[in-house]
C-alpha cells in the first residue's frame, strides 16, 4: 500500500516552498539546505492552491519567530521523512512554553513513523527519534537565533510488531501502533555548544529535559551522531 498521492503532493509542495523561502531569508545557496529536492509538481488547481496556502503559512512563521525557524520546520519534516515515515507526517509551530523560569519555542513534529517492536525496544525508540530527527536537524545548523530561551521539539510516532514494511503497509487499516510522545526541552546556549563541538549529543541531552510520555526520562543515546556538515553560516 502506497502512501496517498495527495500526502506526497502536499510532501513535495512544502518542500519546495520552504526551499524559495530560504533562499529569498538569506542566499540562493540556502535552497540547498532542504534535501531531498522534491519534483516538480503539475500547476493544478489544487496544487496552486495548496503551493499559496503553505506558502502563507511559512511567511507567517518567518514574520513570527524568524528565518532559522523555518528552516527548522523543513529539517525536521526532511528528516523525519528520510526516518521511515509510513503514515502522514506533519511539522508545527505551537508556541512558546514557560517552564522552569524559561520560554521555549514548541516545535510539534508528527513524524509518521512505526517504530517495529519486533526490532526496537522502549528504551531505544526514544533515542532513534532523538538521533534520526531531532538531532539530525540541529546539524543543519551553525548556529540557531529564535524568539525564545530555548527549543522543545514534541515528537510524536507509533509502534508495533511486524515483520517488514511490507507487512506494516499491507495491514495499516488493523492498526496504526501504539502512539507515543517525547518532549525535548533544550537551552539555545546548550544547542550553541552541541554545533560548537564543546559538548556531545548525550551531554546536550544530560542538560535537558527529556519527557516520555509525560514522565521524566533519563535517555542514553545508542544511536550514532549524524555525520551532518553544518550549512548555516
Amino acid at each position: 500500500m502506497s502512501r496517498p498521492p495527495r500526502f506526497a503532493v502536499r510532501v513535495r509542495l512544502w518542500l519546495l516552498v520552504l526551499a524559495g523561502i530560504a533562499a529569498c531569508a538569506r542566499s540562493p545557496a540556502r535552497a540547498d539546505d532542504l534535501e531531498p529536492h522534491a519534483a516538480p509538481v503539475p500547476d493544478t488547481d489544487e496544487a496552486v492552491t495548496t503551493r499559496k496556502e503553505i506558502l502563507q503559512t511559512i511567511m507567517d512563521v518567518q514574520r513570527k519567530y524568524g528565518a532559522d525557524a523555518v528552516l527548522l520546520e523543513g529539517h525536521l519534516m526532511g528528516h523525519a521523512i528520510r526516518g521511515g515515515s509510513i503514515l502522514e507526517t506533519a511539522v508545527s509551530i505551537p508556541g512558546v512554553e514557560d517552564r522552569d523560569g524559561k520560554r521555549f519555542l514548541a516545535f510539534k513534529v508528527e513524524t509518521g513513523i512505526v517504530y517495529n517492536d519486533r526490532e526496537m525496544s522502549a528504551t531505544a525508540r526514544p533515542a532513534h527519534a532523538w538521533s534520526e530527527v531531532v538531532e539530525a536537524s540541529l546539524r543543519k545548523f551553525k548556529s540557531m537565533s529564535v524568539p525564545a530561551d530555548g527549543v522543545v521539539f514534541l515528537v510524536g510516532y507509533t509502534h508495533k510488531p511486524y515483520t517488514d514494511e511490507a507487512d506494516l503497509r499491507a495491514h495499516l487499516d488493523e492498526g496504526r501502533g501504539d502512539p507515543e510522545a517525547l518532549a525535548f526541552y533544550l537551552l539555545l546556549s546548550d544547542i550553541s555548544e552541541l554545533l560548537a563541538d564543546h559538548i556531545t549529543a548525550q551531554q546536550l541531552v544530560d542538560r535537558s529535559t527529556v519527557l516520555v510520555n509525560g514522565a521524566s526520562s533519563h535517555l542514553v543515546l545508542t544511536v550514532p551522531t549524524p555525520t551532518i556538515p553544518a550549512t548555516k553560516d
